[in-house]
């Protein structure tokens, strides 16, 4: 089965869901489009791009990732861009793969970016004219705006060491704990959301909507 994971920049996907990507991996076929190219809001030299796009690819052969597309809209910068423009090139993504499964970021926190990759994944996966079955909202750890809403969890108590040694490749966006960007906060996110659905590490997610045809 085709699964699609949405993320804004590079490392999201394995911030968010590193874990369930790597369980969804032994058997389907996963694929990520990465919707910015996460650095040129923060960084002025252009080769700070190629290399948070050769972290993702590294960080996905680890979990198993089989295709990448990299949008490459402007870090920061979604909201001065068509959300016509937007949902067209993720619908190409949808309409080439047309996966059954699509993850999305939430829009529970402070970041535009994230917010606008929310609201692009309501339209371009309505079932009307889409193949998607199931939407979900996967979360970054980080201040919230609004709660995030844990509706499904996923046990990753095997694959949590996996996803660690995949968001190490991001070698620059790793912080120092107590930083949410920590290895030791991202190991204690799952061990809450674990306690949370009487697992020992867990990632949550919010669906959004789940069709049984």
């Amino acid at each position: 089965m085709n699964i699609l994971v949405l993320a804004a920049h590079p490392d999201d996907e394995v911030l968010g869901m590193g874990g369930t990507i790597k369980k969804l991996s032994r058997n389907n076929q996963v694929h990520l489009c990465t919707l910015t190219d996460g650095s040129s809001a923060q960084y002025s030299d252009k080769k700070m791009i190629h290399e948070r796009k050769k972290n993702c690819m590294m960080s996905g052969k680890i979990l198993g990732i089989r295709d990448y597309y990299f949008l490459d809209f402007p870090d920061m910068k979604l909201d001065k861009i068509p959300i016509l423009e937007i949902n067209r090139s993720v619908e190409k993504i949808i309409g080439k793969f047309k996966p059954k499964i699509v993850y999305t970021i939430s829009n529970s926190d402070y970041n535009r970016d994230h917010q606008i990759v929310y609201e692009s994944s309501l339209i371009t996966t309505r079932p009307y004219s889409s193949s998607v079955k199931k939407l979900l909202a996967y979360e970054i750890p980080g201040i919230q705006r609004k709660k995030f809403i844990s509706t499904v969890y996923e046990n990753i108590e095997k694959e949590l060491k996996y996803k660690i040694r995949a968001f190490n490749c991001y070698k620059s966006e790793v912080r120092q704990f107590p930083h949410p960007r920590s290895v030791k906060a991202i190991e204690n996110l799952s061990i809450q959301r674990g306690v949370e659905s009487c697992l020992r590490n867990a990632e949550a997610f919010e669906l959004i909507r789940s069709i049984n045809a």
